[in-house]
């Protein structure tokens, strides 16, 4: 269990004999080894009765958490609002995918065998948030260079790359990732001031990826719905971009971004496995 958690509280596709939509309290930590799960009276739905459900926990939980991530922005007052008493570090993310591995599994094999399931009123999330204008980075912060890479699943489970070797950054569960045969694609960012670049990205919510074909641009989509612009898409890496896109959706989302100084340089200064959850939640 780790000491960082992640938190949804929503409505969920399914109605009620009163006719009323089910509403859900979920907390998980950040590998999934934590789960708890709260129904809640649509009429009950109230920063207090969260933070009252939070604080029971906290008062059983052999772990504290250090912070509590939450991703989705229609809820950002009331959760803010419901964990500001409590001494934890609230942080606005889409960085939780135990918690969209979770959401997924409930899904797939609770909601829809429920008396009153209704795909219908699933509601779009927009997990990417395209409805943003992307910001420009400072001139400091961009890197000279960047290449689209791959790697071979392989190295992920059987501990090649892991959280002691890659300096700055961090590993999304890999629960769903394929083990052998597959290749996992990335983006390497490569830079004169890479231990730089790589401490202020580790500073940042970073979400996922995304070559966006049509703006000709490579963009880090952080926190609930920032993109930064990494740098330009050019002619000649269309087709790049492309395979990265597919390969992204093949993986099931799986993804990464480094950082290095040089191309051959033997380590990186920061490295993050990523994963793009693009379904309603």
């Amino acid at each position: 269990m780790t000491d960082e958690w992640e938190l949804d509280c929503y409505s969920r596709p399914v109605l009620g004999e009163d006719g009323k939509k089910l509403w859900e309290l979920l907390l998980t930590d950040s590998e999934g080894k934590f789960r708890y799960l709260k129904p809640l009276a649509s009429n009950l739905v109230n920063s207090r009765n969260v933070r009252k459900a939070v604080e029971d926990i906290l008062e059983q939980s052999p772990v504290k958490p250090k912070c509590i991530r939450f991703f989705r922005n229609q809820m950002f007052n009331m959760i803010m609002i419901a964990l500001a008493p409590l001494d934890v570090e609230v942080k606005p993310s889409r960085r939780t995918t135990s918690l969209y591995m979770w959401l997924q599994e409930r899904e797939e094999n609770v909601y829809r065998f429920m008396s009153g399931y209704n795909p219908q009123l699933k509601q779009q999330t927009i997990l990417d948030y395209d409805v943003t204008q992307p910001d420009r980075l400072s001139d400091v912060l961009r890197a000279e260079s960047y290449a689209f890479v791959a790697l071979p699943s392989e190295v992920f489970w059987d501990g090649q790359v892991n959280a002691e070797n890659i300096k700055k950054g961090r590993l999304c569960p890999i629960k769903d990732l394929p083990k052998s045969g597959e290749w996992i694609h990335g983006i390497t960012l490569f830079s004169k001031r890479a231990a730089a670049v790589a401490a202020w990205m580790n500073g940042l919510e970073i979400a996922f990826i995304k070559a966006d074909l049509l703006g000709r641009e490579l963009l880090m989509h952080t926190d609930i719905r920032t993109q930064l612009i990494l740098a330009p898409l050019m002619d000649a890496q269309k087709k790049e971009a492309q395979m990265f896109e597919k390969a992204k959706t093949e993986m099931l989302g799986y993804h990464f971004i480094s950082v290095q100084s040089i191309p051959d340089a033997e380590d990186v200064e920061g490295f993050w496995l990523l994963r793009q959850f693009n379904d309603s939640l």
